[in-house]
């Protein structure tokens, strides 16, 4: 749990977009609709009894939930910045 408010502290770090506003960025609007029905399955998932389908589905979740602070956003502003740079 500690390490989940941990990395949400440690977006300042990982969003390397020269951009800040998600107006321009039109990959990440996709994303960030990808991480509310993450959080929205973990959400569900947390009011479930301790049982061997939704041990499963909560792992999964949450693979997929440090995945996006840790890969998704930092690849999505990177392609954005390239992006960025070819309108210059």
């Amino acid at each position: 749990m500690f390490a989940a408010i941990l990395i949400i502290l440690s977006l300042n770090f990982l969003d390397i977009n020269k951009t800040r506003g998600l107006q321009f960025r039109p990959l990440s609007k996709m994303y960030f609709y990808y991480f509310i029905s993450i959080f929205v399955g973990l959400m569900i998932l947390g009011a479930k009894h301790v049982e061997t389908p939704y041990i499963e589905f909560g792992q999964i979740l949450t693979l997929c939930y440090f995945t996006y602070f840790l890969c998704i956003v930092p690849f999505s502003a990177f392609i954005e910045n390239l992006s960025i740079q070819n309108y210059i």
